[in-house]
């Protein structure tokens, strides 16, 4: 009776384990190994209320690729897909285990920076931005250089996640539209 008990219990952590393992690639993005949109907004929803209950906050960058159909252009779509590659495994080697890089679209993505106010979500992206402008690309022989335009703002705990995707995405309008290569904070005058 105790074998068969066990073997319950270990069909049922079996089970339990290939769930999770199929959640985790099914959540994947298979070019950069980001995670998806999928699971993304359920991660910030928790996020949220941590911050409701004012346990930490979070900030919320929306990372673009700087002229990224320049790229595209000039040194070809796989070339592209290369610099969307390097970036996000990049950024994911230098995360903290409990912040999330996750690929929104195109050459978009949405870092969510727990336990980080402003200052410390700046600090983070300042260094990130720095760090992968310095990365020398390669096509046919030529090295190439690109940078990140970034709109940073905090989960607001009286609104939605998507209003402050929102906001970080209207920061991000800014800093494209100033030149590039630069965080935005949001701030009000935004809306």
């Amino acid at each position: 009776e105790r074998f068969v008990n066990a073997l319950k219990r270990m069909r049922l952590e079996i089970a339990t384990l290939k769930h999770d393992i199929e959640d985790s690639l099914y959540n994947l993005d298979p070019l950069t190994g980001a995670a998806s949109r999928i699971g993304m907004l359920t991660k910030l929803r928790e996020e949220l209320e941590s911050v409701r209950r004012k346990v930490h906050s979070c900030c919320i960058a929306m990372i673009d690729v700087d002229k990224f159909k320049a790229v595209n252009d000039i040194h070809g779509h796989a070339a592209g897909d290369q610099v969307l590659v390097t970036f996000a495994q990049y950024i994911l080697a230098r995360l903290r285990p409990y912040d999330r890089l996750f690929r929104y679209g195109g050459e978009e993505f949405l870092l969510c920076a727990a336990d980080a106010d402003q200052l410390a979500g700046r600090g983070i992206i300042e260094r990130l931005r720095g760090e992968l402008a310095s990365i020398s690309h390669e096509s046919n022989g030529k090295s190439f250089y690109v940078t990140v335009s970034v709109g940073l703002t905090l989960l607001d705990p009286d609104i939605s996640v998507e209003q402050s995707i929102d906001r970080a995405d209207k920061a991000l309008y800014v800093a494209k539209s100033a030149g590039g290569n630069r965080i935005i904070l949001w701030d009000a005058s935004m809306t």
